[in-house]
């Protein structure tokens, strides 16, 4: 069942919303990071989490979330993108040994 997590916030100041569909072996991430640039956004996909890092001004906010229960691992396929300030995130999981 797809079983959507809450928002999360704290010093990374941007809306952030994590939802894992086992079943579909997905991993979605969206975050609200307007009025970020492109240029200004840094996504980095490790073997079990995600690091976030938005510079803006003299800044740069950072978030690293490791969303994915034990035993599973992102796979190769994954899906960004970037509009009107809305980050979308699709990542495929599998069970793997981390």
């Amino acid at each position: 069942m797809f079983q959507p997590r809450p928002a999360e916030t704290g010093s990374f100041p941007f809306p952030v919303r994590v939802q894992h569909d086992r079943p579909a072996n997905e991993f979605r991430l969206v975050a609200d990071i307007y009025p970020t640039q492109n240029d200004d956004l840094t996504v980095h996909v490790g073997t079990n989490r995600v690091r976030l890092a938005v510079a803006s001004g003299d800044a740069v906010f950072e978030r690293t979330i490791a969303p994915l229960p034990s035993r599973r691992v992102f796979g190769d396929d994954h899906r960004g993108a970037y509009n009107n300030g809305v980050l979308t995130l699709t990542l495929e999981t599998r069970v793997g040994i981390r």
